[in-house]
């Protein structure tokens, strides 16, 4: 029988069944999470001087014990934790911990849990590697370090957390969306545009151009374009928009559906699918009426692992408002609904906006103000019907948006955080009354920033690290006696502006470098299953599994 080795008990029996139905005699174990971990408190960073994480236990001994005693009952050893870099970080931890009985398991990144996602993601195994756990490893030193360094009584820095704060002081995000639309000249549809309502704009403005009835304006060259596939983040900023979710909340129901083989892998940040996938949405939505084109959709680019997230496991209703599907079916509706469009090939018009400056200036409107609307991106397209299409549009609007959109949709555009974790920093930031409703500075917003380094307020230095700690150089690895996860955190550290390199190396400076933790021995792993073990011939001789 073989193990396959999964994070979340609650897929424990959906795989079960699925390796039945293929023909597959196995038994699922679930990690429950991250099978080690360092102590919550930041009091003491648990780091020495050479990088090196001297206080990971194991988090749960039970599970251990479970995971090794199964492990050696099995006759291969399938590795299928996320597909993502926490996932790959679990992997490596189990293969370490297993490597006396297997010392070369299999990696499993599950692209669904439906029948055809778990043979595909199955065929196309791998050899677990170290090298992929390097970006995973090095940020949780980093931002272990960054947190202990800065971080007071009164006040919490994180890299990402921070780089919010200082995201918001930067830009002044608005929850306000002004929707401008101009007659065309030719006499065919309407131009649109759209703008935050940032400077030059504010609401009083905004709201003079809404009840403004704009003149015609000419259209320029016609040119066919592609919608891409939404990735993660965007879902979740649409359904806050149409579905009024918060960004939590649509990655709960996201993860739910994965769950029940009705959604794939959910944490993509790609907007493009391979052509394999691209056969199976165009049979999907074929299916449910709309004359799709395979060969329309965006393809995933070279970086991209993952496709964009996708229906799978049965039909898709788009006749029915997702907002009357509640919130797990209503989201799966809507990432179909924005498929088609994907799908579907659309000729883009611009409208040429230069023409409405003068208009506005006669109109009383300032100089900036009537040459930011003319520099919108004015635009028509036209093409085939998909659902959701807004057919017809009254005049101009002043919308609100939800907060958390709003700041999702910046950080996503300031390369903040990873589709894993978007939710969950939003989430945190709303909680802990930073800004207000409106995403303006609180007292206690305006406080942190005055006691936060410079630095970590600058998105770029966070946005910086995240690069680092997923594109490790070449001397990271080779080093016999330093794991690459502690190179490329040194490096990164090095690499960092002096006002922030100067308190994480002298933090670290402190603790003289320690020797490297086996996780068998060190923890008496190695005696738990040695009663079952006797009598019993290994068939592989053990090694170690580097890259």
């Amino acid at each position: 029988m073989d193990l396959f080795v999964i994070e979340a008990p609650l897929k424990a029996r959906t795989l079960e069944t699925i390796l039945k139905r293929l023909g597959f005699s196995a038994k699922v174990q679930a990690t429950k999470g991250h099978l080690f971990d360092m102590p919550e408190s930041l009091d003491v960073p648990a780091i020495d001087s050479r990088m090196r994480e001297f206080r990971r236990v194991p988090k749960d001994v039970e599970v251990v014990k479970r995971l090794r005693s199964e492990a050696l009952m099995a006759e291969n050893v399938i590795i299928a934790t996320d597909a993502d870099a926490e996932g790959d970080v679990i992997a490596w931890d189990v293969a370490t911990l297993i490597r006396d009985m297997h010392p070369n398991p299999l990696r499993v990144r599950m692209k669904g849990l439906d029948d055809d996602s778990v043979r595909a993601s199955i065929d196309a195994a791998t050899p677990v590697r170290k090298a992929d756990a390097v970006a995973g490893r090095t940020r949780a030193i980093v931002d272990r370090l960054i947190g202990a360094s800065f971080s007071r009584p009164d006040v919490g820095v994180g890299r990402v957390q921070t780089a919010l704060l200082g995201l918001v002081q930067r830009d002044k995000p608005s929850t306000l969306r002004l929707n401008l639309v101009a007659p065309a000249k030719d006499g065919g549809r309407v131009f649109m545009a759209e703008a935050p309502c940032v400077a030059p704009f504010d609401p009083e403005i905004a709201r003079r151009l809404t009840g403004m009835a704009l003149p015609m304006i000419s259209a320029g060259t016609t040119s066919t374009v592609a919608s891409p596939a939404p990735h993660m983040g965007d879902i979740m900023v649409r359904a806050a928009e149409k579905l009024d979710m918060s960004p939590r909340e649509t990655d709960d129901s996201m993860q739910r559906l994965y769950e029940q083989g009705r959604l794939s892998y959910p944490r993509a940040g790609s907007r493009g699918v391979a052509p394999a996938t691209a056969a199976k949405i165009e049979a999907l939505l074929r299916k449910a009426g709309y004359n799709v084109d395979r060969n329309a959709m965006a393809p995933k680019t070279e970086e991209d692992v993952h496709d964009a997230p996708f229906p799978i496991g049965g039909k898709v209703d788009l006749t029915t408002n997702p907002q009357q599907l509640g919130h797990d079916e209503g989201v799966r509706a809507q990432i179909a609904r924005d498929l088609v469009k994907t799908g579907l090939r659309f000729t883009s018009q611009p409208g040429i906006g230069a023409e409405l400056v003068p208009f506005l200036i006669k109109s009383g409107f300032s100089q900036a103000v009537a040459e930011k609307v003319g520099s919108l991106d004015w635009r028509r397209e036209n093409g085939p019907r998909f659902p959701g299409q807004v057919t017809w549009v009254n005049g101009s609007s002043l919308e609100t948006r939800r907060a958390d959109a709003v700041l999702l949709e910046a950080a996503i555009n300031a390369k903040l955080g990873r589709p894993s974790t978007w939710a969950k920093h939003i989430e945190r930031f709303m909680e802990r009354n930073l800004v207000d409703g409106d995403l303006q500075l609180t007292d206690r917003g305006r406080a942190w920033i005055s006691k936060s380094p410079a630095g970590l307020l600058d998105p770029r230095i966070s946005a910086a690290i995240e690069y680092a700690c997923e594109r490790p150089q070449p001397s990271a690895f080779g080093n016999p006696d330093r794991e690459p996860w502690e190179i490329n955190a040194e490096q990164i550290v090095r690499s960092l502006p002096e006002p922030l390199r100067a308190p994480l190396q002298a933090m670290i400076a402190k603790e003289a470098p320690r020797a490297k933790i086996d996780p068998i021995s060190d923890f008496g792993f190695d005696r738990s299953v040695m009663a079952d073990m006797d009598g019993l011939t290994l068939t592989h001789a053990p090694a170690p599994i580097e890259d």
